[in-house]
Parts: structure tokens; sequence; C-alpha cells
């Protein structure tokens, strides 16, 4: 068997090979192009494993290897050996993922298949667009409490909202400004729309989005997203695990007698740490069960403490709704 250390980068990367028993083969920069990639892995006989950081570009790397070349892809945080050296440059880096993959030392990332992949794409493109389009909004009214204006409805972009905007004295440049903004914002709500439409048509009738939608604070994009972020659930072995992939759990130093913790982690997918944060948010304000469980919690600690406890509570219902295709009971979530 042979060992590949490939140190990825956008142009080449470095690759460093060696045998079974530990032996330099090769060590060198390679094009990130399908041709070298393959002569380079051609010259060896018999099987070859590479070892990968998790980056961007590993789908395209993969798809440009031989079929006789097994790759494993690194968790980047968790390969102490790199990110603790006081030496680093590609040469030691490819090497140390040489070394630890002939080992069997390795931390492994999950490699997400194509349709997982794809989905994610989707809704993150919705979620970056509706991000986009508030921050266009808070241009907006950053621009009104200059003039020290405000409008005292619900919502300023609705039909009453933009009625005030015509009505309002506004400077030439503010006005100005306010109306391309305003042109800004109903393309991107032409774009949400559109985006909306598609994730519908494709999974608003899959069996977990209904399960899902019965949870909490969890809506129907909500729900694709988390099928989009967690993916095959059966690659955690427990609810912590999963959690722990969210970053909700707080961290924990312990040594002999000496214990400490402190707030979340925050690792691993920020995307669905926020969507659980957001489903958190909507359960406290909207369902009886979870205010009466934070009732008594909001007595001693920070809201966002508490808001943080509830998405942890909802992930774990996640978890066993999917490891078990089971709808949620409301009447259940003190025992989440």
């Amino acid at each position: 068997m042979i060992h590949v250390g490939v140190d990825l980068h956008q142009r080449f990367c470095y690759m460093t090979a060696l045998d079974a028993r530990g032996r330099l083969l090769t060590a060198g920069q390679v094009a990130n192009e399908e041709a070298a990639l393959r002569s380079y892995f051609q010259q060896f006989r018999g099987p070859v494993q590479a070892a990968v950081e998790a980056c961007s570009f590993w789908p395209a790397f993969r798809r440009a290897l031989p079929k006789k070349v097994e790759l494993r892809m690194v968790h980047p945080q968790r390969v102490k050996a790199i990110a603790a050296a006081k030496l680093k440059n590609d040469r030691i880096d490819s090497a140390t993922l040489a070394h630890l993959l002939r080992c069997d030392l390795l931390p492994e990332a999950w490699m997400a298949d194509e349709a997982t992949r794809e989905l994610r794409q989707q809704v993150r493109l919705r979620a970056t667009l509706v991000r986009q389009r508030t921050r266009l909004k808070n241009q907006v009214h950053a621009i009104l409490h200059q003039q020290g204006l405000r409008y005292e409805g619900s919502d300023l972009f609705g039909r009453r909202g933009r009625a005030w905007l015509k009505q309002v004295s506004l400077p030439a440049a503010g006005g100005s400004a306010v109306q391309v903004y305003l042109k800004l914002i109903d393309e991107f709500t032409v774009q949400i729309q559109a985006q909306e439409q598609q994730l519908k048509t494709s999974w608003e009738k899959d069996a977990r989005v209904s399960w899902l939608k019965t949870i909490p604070g969890i809506g129907w994009y909500s729900a694709i997203l988390l099928l989009a972020e967690i993916g095959d659930v059966q690659r955690f072995a427990d609810k912590r695990a999963l959690t722990n992939y969210a970053g909700l759990v707080p961290w924990l130093r312990e040594s002999a007698d000496k214990r400490r913790s402190g707030s979340i982690t925050r690792v691993g997918s920020p995307w669905l740490r926020w969507i659980m944060v957001e489903a958190a948010q909507t359960a406290l304000r909207k369902y009886p069960e979870v205010q009466r469980w934070a009732k008594p919690l909001l007595r001693k600690k920070h809201k966002n403490t508490v808001v943080v406890a509830i998405a942890r509570k909802l992930l774990v219902a996640v978890w066993a709704m999917l490891h078990d295709g089971t709808a949620y009971e409301e009447k259940h979530f003190a025992v989440c």
C-alpha cells in the first residue's frame, strides 16, 4: 500500500508518498489538473491511499483521481500535529499527513455525497440572498435614522410602508440612495421567491420534512436546511455527536482534579447552529410547552443562554426523529 499526504492549494498541491514501511518515495508539487494528477498516481503499482484536509476543492480533486486511489478526508481542526507545529510549510504538512495515514491515526471527516452537496448549495444560496436583502433594508433604515424619521408601522417595505416612503422629505442624495436600495430589495425578493419555489417543489412532500415541521420553531425551509447540513444521520452515533457537530455543547477542560467549562464550542457547521438558534427563538415566543420549560431558567440565566439550551434540546429531537422516523410531540419537550 502506498500512502500519499496531499497539501492542497488552489493551483497546485504538494504530495508526499510513502511506502508501507514509511520510506519516502516521492515529494513535490503537482499541478491541480486532471492529467497531471492522474499521471502522478499512475506511477505507483498496486493500491494507493491519499489523505487531504477538508476544503471546498476536494470534490473536484476526487473526480480527478484514478479509481485505484482511496481518498481519505481529514478533519483540519483535529490534526494537532499540523495545527500545533512551530515549523509549518507544504512539505512538512504533506509528510505529516502521509505518516498519520500510514499509521491509521487520521481524524477523518465525512465526505458528503453529490446530492447532499447540491442541496447545501441551494439552501445556503437562499439564506445568503435573504441576508443580503436584510443588509439593504438596514441601509434604508439608517438613512431614515440620519434624518430623524421613523416608520411606525410593522413593515416599512410593504405596500403601506412604501407609500409612506414616497411622502417623506429626504435630501437628494438620501432619496436617490433609498430608491436604488428599494430596486435592489425587489430584485433580491424575486430571486428568493424563485429559490423557495424550487425547494418547495423538490422537498416539501418529503416525509422527513413533514416530521421535522412538527418540531417547535421548524418551518419548511428550516427542515430542508437541516436535512442538507446533517446529511446521513446514521453517521452520528448518538444525540451528543450531532449537538457537538453543531457547536451547541459547552467546552470542557478536565485534568486531574481540575475541571473547567465555558460557553459553547461553536465548532462544526455554522449553518446548522444558526438555524437551530433561529428555531429556538421562534419556539420561545410561540410555544407554551417551551415557555413553561424555559421560565425557571430565565429567572437565573441570560436569555441568550436559555435560547442556546432550547436550540440544543430541539436538535436532540431532530436526531431522534430522523434516527427513529417518528413525529414530534410537544408534551415530550421537557424530556428531550
